[in-house]
């Protein structure tokens, strides 16, 4: 910059505004008045160019330009030579950079170095790099061996603390280092201004009193032990800036000093312990060294000062309560007699870590974490305080000592002081899940970097965040937060602290607050889960309380649930986990049929599915889940083993809880479409869909949230989908085989004439086309009213007679679509019931085709509709096409089937003996059951089926409108039409669904007997508990009523139709 301009800028306040406004400063006045000082320093014009240049390419990273210009003026003028301190950033521009950044973070930073130049010199030396606790320690005790005054002790303590924490406060802001490096350097300067101050007070303390000597014992005569813990922050090597620091001091044995002018060791001690805190906390023109609590001590703020051995080992033991021991897990010795500090913590090691963490204890960390909050709300303290609001650093200690507390007296791996350590020890052995880790590292670590950057500003003990948004915006720049996407530094903050504080707070719900109830005296399984030897007495009176016919093995069983099977999987957090549920798991255990079997049940389908914990950690979030996983295992083997098919099946069972409906059949379409597209093994997929999507329908179905109609066509469309995949596939792999399928022209007959087709086609004009297949569904899939293990009844029907066109040269002259459609048709049936690690995808049934066992697997849709028209066909196969549906075809033959389908059944004039034919045929059907068969025996839904075809054989042929193949469907159409009075419409339809419900529940029950109400007690009893019957008996006699009326009102409509 030009000298002669600088000058004139200097003489010219309101035209020195752009140069202030491009060096970032946005208050000109002070900013013109530190130039003016600057100068007024005698401080050379060319010099002070410079250093507006260097400040200038600064000024966009500093968090507060105007602070570390006014700041940077201070410093310069209060050097003892401003010209050489200026020539010197002249020459290392680099050091200008790191001073301004330490001058726009910290006041109370700028403070001392302007105060003490002297630092900054030791800053260029040392560039804030770490110091060992060892170095520290003997550098400030010798400086103290050479003084004998109080006052210049404390002066020596605190111009120490002020040194060192520049030195820190440079490795922080300048160097980055990460928080654990700082903390532990705040840590190790706490640790040695305290040693340095208790060395110096014990010296003049026996330098009056003697040397205090322990009296008795093997020890007797030898200098008395004292040390002091340091608990909280300090203790926990994680001290703040701004931190108080928690002591508790103590003496090793009773005794006396060994001058004539003697007073006891507790009087001693007393002395010493008052004078070490006066040391620490008497202000003076330096400030203090430090705020010291002595309130942990046993007692509290009533109690003496400090305590013997002894005297705390024995208060701990007898009285400690929970919020001791959480404080304890952070007491580190200090100062004094390291060793004795030492061993009394690992006496209390067993006090602090117990066998396992009751569940009263578990309530009242609980208590004391809301006391806390409440506490912080009444004080008018908002979110936004970093340590104590809504997911704030407390949240995620809490919660690491209470996984500490939980754990520790299994895996001492876990004993440690350090949060961060903490958290990668619960992480190394399992009790947090590898996400929880890095969640909570980050989040501590960005958490306790904001704290230190609001209490270095101004040396104050704050963990509040500004209420201005300019400040809060400098905060923000401080964090490293830069502009990104447009946006600015502070939303940039302020949306990362919203949702690091929102994750802490849902990790401490999860792990503690919502995993465990409030009240110990009736959740005692909760300790039983947790103590990892419980008396047997214990076991009896907790696992008593339920109907187990075998305690001991109960409990066995009950802990199988508490251990991970794969070594690399944490049987810590499973326990955890399982503790927290054993309440609502054993009170749904207890309500099944065979509570000692449910358990046993739960404890194979557990260990088959791999990682217990997770489960418990869903049905501990996700009480629903529960249940509904007991249910199944104890009485739904069929989706159990679904679940255990595949790892992702758990995400399907709390799917099924959470969708609020049945999927469309579309969306079954498409969801199968999209796991096949481009997929070389179909089985596998086709297999885990089905599983998939029957435990979808079959867990809703339990539940009762859906009608058995929609409950049967979910499982028709499943199967559907299926059908289709493997046609298209079998398909594309005949047409590589023999070509594609073509109609040819019909030649005429031997007498010359043109035969006619029947549904009055015009094929010749398709000539060379290609010929489609169509799958007609009939039976339950027809209906679209399968259960969940019902055959597949097909009929394969194609367009017309005609050959393949081979797709390839010399694969020969092809061959008839006769031979293609039947070959088809064989690929299909073995493709579905092909034996995989999951059994069988489905059975086809083609016995209801056109010529049964006999005729052609595949047959034209002329020749099938010339079989009914020709007189052939029985009236049971004319029943059976009144459910017929196609399920496969090109839509034009689809409508070509449909058409036959029509004339087939309902072409033939209905007689009075069609009605005894009917009744005689389904006693035919009736002699192979047995009487408890709820769908062939007597009043079973075959009674219900064959009313219903039977009345549309009768009124189909002139109204069309009664042509549905479901059976609930017809009922309703036969109803609405005026065929079926409405009594017993609604009657057959409740009956159906009654019997149809429970044939479903039995298909669940994996039962011998398909279609047989249970004799056996025990299945009975199972049944009714699926059916939510509290009575076996009672769903007994419901079933035998509805036989007994169903086949009344059979019996009745069948004879009206006779006449």
């Amino acid at each position: 910059m030009d000298v002669a301009e600088l000058r004139r800028l200097l003489d010219d306040r309101d035209a020195a505004r752009p140069l202030l406004a491009s060096m970032g400063l946005r208050r000109p006045k002070a900013g013109h008045a530190c130039l003016v000082r600057m100068a007024d320093a005698r401080v050379p014009l060319d010099l002070i160019g410079t250093l507006i240049g260097q400040f200038s390419r600064a000024a966009p990273t500093l968090a507060d330009p105007d602070m570390a210009w006014n700041n940077f003026e201070r410093f310069l003028s209060a050097a003892r030579s401003p010209v050489s301190t200026a020539a010197l950033f002249e020459r290392e521009p680099e050091s200008l950079a790191s001073l301004l950044q330490l001058f726009a973070a910290s006041q109370y930073v700028s403070d001392l170095l302007v105060i003490d130049q002297e630092c900054f010199d030791l800053l260029r030396m040392t560039e804030g790099r770490p110091v060992s606790r060892e170095l520290l320690v003997e550098e400030l005790r010798g400086d103290l061996l050479a003084i004998d005054d109080p006052r210049d002790a404390m002066a020596a303590l605190r111009q120490a603390k002020r040194r060192e924490t520049i030195r820190i406060a440079y490795g922080d802001i300048v160097r980055n280092q990460s928080i654990e490096v700082v903390a532990r350097q705040i840590s190790f300067l706490a640790d040695a201004i305290v040693e340095a101050a208790l060395a110096f007070a014990r010296r003049a303390l026996e330098q009056k009193h003697g040397v205090p000597r322990r009296a008795g014992g093997p020890d007797d005569g030898q200098p008395a032990r004292y040390c002091v813990l340091a608990l909280g922050k300090l203790g926990g090597i994680e001290l703040n800036y701004s931190s108080d620091i928690d002591l508790i001091p103590f003496y090793g044995l009773e005794g006396q000093t060994d001058s004539g002018r003697g007073v006891t060791n507790r009087e001693f001690f007393e002395r010493l312990t008052r004078e070490l805190i006066r040391l620490l906390t008497e202000p003076t023109e330096l400030g203090v060294a430090y705020r010291v609590d002595l309130r942990l001590r046993p007692e509290g703020a009533s109690a003496p000062l400090c305590h013997s051995f002894e005297q705390m080992a024995a208060y701990y033991d007898s009285k400690g309560r929970t919020w001791e021991r959480q404080a304890m897990i952070k007491a580190r010795p200090i100062a004094g007699d390291i060793a004795l500090g030492d061993e009394l913590l690992a006496r209390l090691d067993r006090w602090v870590y117990r066998r396992y963490l009751s569940l009263a204890d578990i309530t009242g960390i609980k208590a004391l974490k809301r006391r806390i909050e409440n506490r912080a709300e009444g004080d008018g303290r908002s979110p936004v305080n970093v340590k104590t609001g809504q997911g704030g650093i407390r949240d995620i200690e809490f919660v690491i000592q209470f996984l500490q507390l939980l754990n520790g007296g299994a895996l001492p791996d876990v004993r440690t002081g350090n949060t961060l350590e903490a958290i990668r020890k619960l992480a190394e052995v399992g009790c947090l899940t590898p996400q929880e880790r890095l969640l909570l590292e980050e989040n501590y670590a960005m958490l306790r970097k904001l704290e230190h950057r609001l209490q270095m500003m101004h040396d104050l003990q704050t963990h509040t965040l500004p209420a201005d948004d300019e400040d809060l915006a400098k905060v923000a720049v401080r964090m490293g937060y830069a502009s990104a996407n447009g946006g600015a530094p502070l939303d940039a903050f302020r949306a990362d602290f919203a949702e690091r504080t929102t994750v802490n707070r849902r990790i401490l719900d999860h792990l503690l607050h919502d995993a465990f109830g409030d009240d110990a005296e009736i959740e005692p399984e909760v300790d039983l889960v947790n103590d990892p030897d419980p008396s047997e007495q214990q076991i009896v009176r907790v696992l008593g309380r339920y109907p187990f016919e075998d305690v001991e093995t109960a409990y066995v069983n009950l802990m199988a649930l508490a251990t991970e099977r794969i070594r690399f999987l944490s049987t810590r957090r499973c326990r955890h986990f399982l503790a927290s549920i054993a309440p609502r798991l054993l009170q749904a255990i207890a309500r099944t049929p065979e509570p000692d079997a449910t358990l046993v049940n739960l404890a194979r389908v557990s260990d088959s599915l791999g990682g217990k914990a997770a489960l418990w950690e869903l049905f501990s979030a996700h009480p629903p889940s529960l249940k509904l996983y007991v249910m199944l295992c104890a009485a739904c083997p069929y989706l159990a083993e679904t679940i255990t098919s595949s790892p992702g099946m758990i995400d399907e069972l709390l799917d099924s809880l959470i969708v609020d409906r049945l999927p469309s059949q579309d969306a079954i379409f498409a969801a199968l479409a999209d796991l096949t597209r481009g997929a070389e093994e179909l089985d596998p997929i086709l297999h885990s869909f089905k599983n998939a999507y029957h435990l979808r329908v079959g867990v809703r179905d339990l539940l009762g949230k859906d009608d058995v109609r929609d409950t049967n066509a979910s499982l028709s469309d499943i199967a559907e989908a299926c059908l289709r995949q493997i046609v298209d596939r079998e398909y594309r792999a005949q047409v590589e085989k023999f070509g594609v399928p073509t109609i040819v022209s019909p030649p005429p007959s031997t007498d010359g004439e043109i035969i006619l087709d029947p549904l009055g086609r015009d094929l010749d004009s398709r000539t060379g086309e290609t010929c489609g297949l169509v799958i007609l569904a009939l039976g339950k899939l027809g209906g679209r009213e399968p259960n969940y293990h019902s055959d597949l009844d097909l009929v394969f029907l194609y367009e017309a007679e005609g050959r393949t066109v081979p797709r390839r040269r010399g694969a020969g002259e092809g061959t008839t679509n006769g031979h293609f459609f039947g070959e088809l048709g064989q690929r299909i049936i073995r493709a579905a019931a092909r034996m995989g690690p999951q059994g069988k995808l489905y059975e086809i049934d083609v016995r209801l085709r056109p010529t049964g066992r006999s005729g052609s697997l595949a047959v034209p849709i002329d020749a099938f509709l010339r079989y009914y028209q020709g007189g052939q066909a029985q009236l049971w196969e004319r029943q059976a096409l009144c459910k017929a549906r196609v399920v496969y075809g090109p839509p034009a033959a689809a409508g070509d089937v449909m058409q036959a389908v029509a004339e087939a059944a309902y072409g033939a004039p209905w007689t009075p003996e069609s009605a005894h034919e009917v009744r005689e045929m389904r006693l035919r059907l009736e002699e192979t059951a047995t009487p408890r068969n709820l769908k062939r025996g007597r009043g079973g839904t075959v009674d219900t089926e064959f009313v219903v075809q039977m009345l549309q054989l009768k009124h189909g042929g002139l109204d069309a409108s009664v042509r549905v193949p479901g059976t609930l469907e017809a009922l309703d159409a036969l109803e609405a039409a005026g065929y079926l009075a409405a009594d017993d419409a609604a009657f057959f339809r409740d009956g159906y669904r009654f019997q149809r419900n429970i044939e479903a529940r039995i298909r669940l029950m994996n039962s011998i007997g398909r279609h047989e109400l249970p004799t056996d007690p025990r299945e009975l009893k199972k049944l009714a508990f699926l059916l939510g019957y509290d009575d076996p008996d009672a769903l007994e006699r419901e079933a035998l009523r509805w036989f007994e009326e169903t086949r009344a009102r059979f019996e009745k409509l069948v004879g009206e139709a006779a006449r």
